[in-house]
């Protein structure tokens, strides 16, 4: 089949119109690797072959767009190609020309994947690795760098989160020292980092909550119960919220609770 004419197309290709009155498009690198601007023939026999090396190209050219919008660890580039239904064996091909080249390695992706973390998310470093494990980065990679994490870094980040916290958490001292570790460890702090951070605050009940959950009880058991015993009932009552016997006592007594 010989080639009549060249004619440009999309992102890198060409469109060869043939002497049989069919036509094909190829990338500009089957072209030249083949020669083909010099023989001007395409035999028969060759024709799967650049449409393979033509498929190559074309794979490995998506792997590359996808990488370009960010970084990909290499499960992320094999996922993505097997929706769009490439074989296993051109993926493997693809990722092992992507590490060659520099476009993927595990370490670089997960060492950018926690400093973005840590600088523009709440996360911990605990998270942080149950994300980096589901994208298919290997221990001995997560384990060098999550241990690399800066701890002055981690522990100032983790007090100013905390003093914004405990800002908006009401109810008891201990009932707001409970949401507080559970809120930190959900997001991926270590649980005697969070308790030891906690150690340097004076926790204090909330004082709107605590009179409305005293009113509450109060109006709620006032017709079941004697005074002296409506009072040790509430009393437990609000011990068992995590109110402290200081806290109890002032609002019981309406003692200028602040």
């Amino acid at each position: 089949m010989k080639i009549l004419k060249f004619k440009k197309s999309a992102k890198g290709k060409y469109k060869l119109l043939l002497d049989n009155n069919k036509s094909i498009t190829l990338y500009e690198d089957v072209i030249i690797n083949n020669n083909l601007l010099l023989t001007k023939e395409i035999k028969e026999e060759e024709l799967d072959s650049l449409m393979k090396q033509n498929n190559d190209i074309h794979v490995y050219g998506i792997a590359l767009n996808y990488i370009s919008i960010r970084m990909r660890s290499i499960k992320e580039i094999k996922d993505y190609l097997k929706r769009k239904e490439v074989s296993e064996k051109l993926i493997d091909k693809t990722v092992d020309k992507l590490i060659k080249s520099g476009y993927l390695n595990d370490f670089n992706f997960a060492k950018a994947y926690v400093n973005d973390q840590l600088l523009i998310t709440n996360k911990g470093p605990l998270k942080i690795k149950n994300e980096l494990i589901k994208l298919g980065i290997n221990n001995e990679i997560i384990t060098e760098v999550i241990d690399d994490i800066d701890n002055n870094i981690l522990k100032e980040k983790l007090s100013n989160l905390m003093e914004k916290q405990i800002k908006i958490k009401k109810g008891s001292s201990n009932s707001i020292k409970v949401k507080l570790v559970n809120y930190f460890t959900n997001l991926g702090y270590e649980k005697q980092m969070i308790l030891n951070e906690l150690s340097l605050y004076k926790l204090k009940s909330d004082p709107v909550k605590l009179k409305k959950d005293y009113d509450k009880l109060y109006n709620k058991y006032k017709s079941k119960y004697e005074e002296s015993n409506l009072a040790y009932f509430v009393s437990q009552k609000l011990y068992s919220k995590g109110y402290t016997k200081d806290d109890i006592k002032k609002v019981i007594n309406d003692d200028d609770y602040e």
